[in-house]
């Protein structure tokens, strides 16, 4: 895991200040990555290219991982954040080809597959990255993100012809390439989402690369490229199959998953819930021999929704070696200020996971495995349940009738108030239902923040397909895995997602 940004100008102006630029990115990066550090400047055909890199040392411990990367013929540079999980049977495919791997870094094996594959190298990768392969021989550059988004890169053209991209808009903003400011379609968005919307920033100006897609950067422009799609993974039409068939599937697919994600030159931790997200993949650990396991618990004491009893006798039963953090402990005003400074845009959620984060960083772990898409992936929020159940009612309720009871809900505080009077207003149908029902707060000034564009599958797809479908691009993309990226890395911790794996969901979509 690590921290990634550069530029490249295609505008043919001097620019004297290109080694500062880099510098600054490097510094503002430094949190992602202590274990290495490395800058690139390069200058072809008129077109200026900076590449900055900062490692936190995972796979290949030596030199060998060093990065920026280049081709043996050095038309090839890379700087990449993630992790290849499969790069050892990449990298025995890449040899038995003919191509030459010199050392026992996943980052070698990735800018060879994109060399000798091109864009075609990305739908055989499964992994977690983002990454920015400049390719000097067709002189473009390429930013390129994993299927769900796991790992952060946002992009802008700080000026006509030059292109800046970075782990995360601070760092562009450190460098001096472009000033912060609020997009204000997005505020609305926040307030009622409780997060920025899927595949964007919060910053006028600012991209996001967004999950399962490439950009490819050159002299004519920006174009994007989908390798990958949620909607074709989790909406396509399937056939039924019987409980004892899915549940094997289940147990093969998590097992190839976590056996996947455990890859790794150091030890690895376990973010352990009192659910059954965290505990199948602790049992699921033990069960192909690669315990014992590390694992951490945040606990609230006496609070009725604390998990830790749960945690700790899973952690007992599965060979956990278990800690335990109690809220209690914390010095609240001093989490709360370095939890909003490692915030990189607004999130209604997250501090579970910077606490947790926190404790295992200083545990000595620097790779920990978290439950997080279990939920959404197997139907484990009440939204499953309760959407359908609000359809079906809405639609036997006349309009007449739901007005009276969006003027009845006028009269309750707060934001139950907003959410009934958002539910009896809205469509009944099963995407607008969620829509309303999982909003952080409606309407804001009297406006809805309207429900984004669905795509055509969705209208033949099953209410749990959709409701699916919408917590993996809703919440899973747009909140979790963004909060676990901005709230892991401020203590340069790797998190891994078993649970939300490509091969995983496409098994259990099918």
């Amino acid at each position: 895991m690590c921290g990634i940004a550069g530029f490249v100008d295609f505008s043919g102006r001097q620019t004297d200040g290109n080694r500062d630029v880099l510098s600054r990115m490097d510094e503002a990066l430094e949190h992602r990555g202590p274990d290495g550090r490395g800058t690139t400047l390069l200058n072809s055909g008129h077109v200026d290219v900076g590449l900055a890199h900062r490692r936190l040392a995972i796979i290949d411990l030596s030199e060998g991982g060093h990065q920026p990367m280049t081709s043996p013929d050095r038309t090839s540079w890379i700087t990449y954040n993630g992790e290849i999980y499969n790069y050892r049977a990449l990298r025995d495919g890449l040899v038995s080809s003919g191509t030459p791997i010199r050392t026992a870094s996943d980052s070698e094996v990735l800018l060879a597959m994109l060399t000798t594959r091109d864009l075609g190298a990305l739908p055989l990768l499964r992994g977690m990255f983002a990454f920015a392969w400049w390719d000097e021989r067709a002189a473009r550059l390429v930013l390129a993100r994993d299927r769900f988004g796991i790992k952060p890169l946002v992009f802008a053209e700080s000026r006509p012809g030059r292109w800046c991209f970075a782990s995360d808009a601070a760092t562009l903003a450190t460098a001096g390439e472009l000033s912060l400011r609020p997009d204000d379609g997005q505020l609305d968005v926040v307030l009622a989402r409780g997060a920025v919307a899927a595949g964007q920033s919060f910053w006028a100006g600012v991209q996001a690369v967004a999950p399962g897609e490439a950009v490819v950067i050159d002299r004519d422009g920006l174009r994007r490229h989908t390798y990958w799609s949620l909607e074709d993974a989790l909406l396509s039409p399937r056939a039924s199959t019987s409980v004892d068939r899915a549940a094997a599937t289940l147990r093969d697919a998590l097992a190839s998953s976590v056996r996947a994600h455990l890859v790794s030159d150091v030890p690895a931790g376990l973010f352990l819930s009192g659910g059954l997200d965290s505990a199948a993949i602790l049992a699921t650990v033990r069960n192909i021999g690669a315990g014992p396991i590390r694992t951490f618990t945040v606990t609230m004491g006496d609070h009725a929704l604390d998990e830790a009893d749960a945690a700790r006798k899973t952690a007992k039963q599965f060979g956990g070696d278990h800690t335990e953090l109690r809220i209690g402990d914390l010095d609240l005003d001093a989490t709360l200020d370095e939890f909003f400074a490692a915030m990189k845009e607004p999130t209604a959620d997250g501090l579970n996971t910077f606490v947790v984060a926190r404790a295992a960083r200083q545990s000595g772990v620097r790779v920990a495995l978290s439950g997080v898409g279990g939920d959404e992936l197997l139907g484990g929020y009440q939204s499953f349940t309760r959407v359908p159940q609000l359809s079906t009612l809405l639609r036997t309720v006349s309009p007449i009738g739901r007005a009276g009871l969006g003027g009845a809900a006028t009269m309750l505080p707060g934001r139950h108030g907003d959410k009934i009077r958002a539910l009896a207003g809205g469509s009944p149908d099963v995407a607008s239902v969620w829509w309303n029902y999982r909003a952080v707060t409606p309407r804001r000034d009297g406006r809805a923040v309207p429900l984004p564009d669905l795509p055509p599958a969705a209208r033949q797809a099953s209410p749990f397909a959709l409701i699916r479908y919408l917590e993996f691009r809703e919440y899973l993309e747009r909140v979790l895995l963004r909060d676990a990226d901005a709230f892991t890395m401020a203590f340069a911790l790797e998190l891994r997602t078993p649970l939300v794996d490509h091969e995983l969901v496409e098994a259990m979509a099918a």
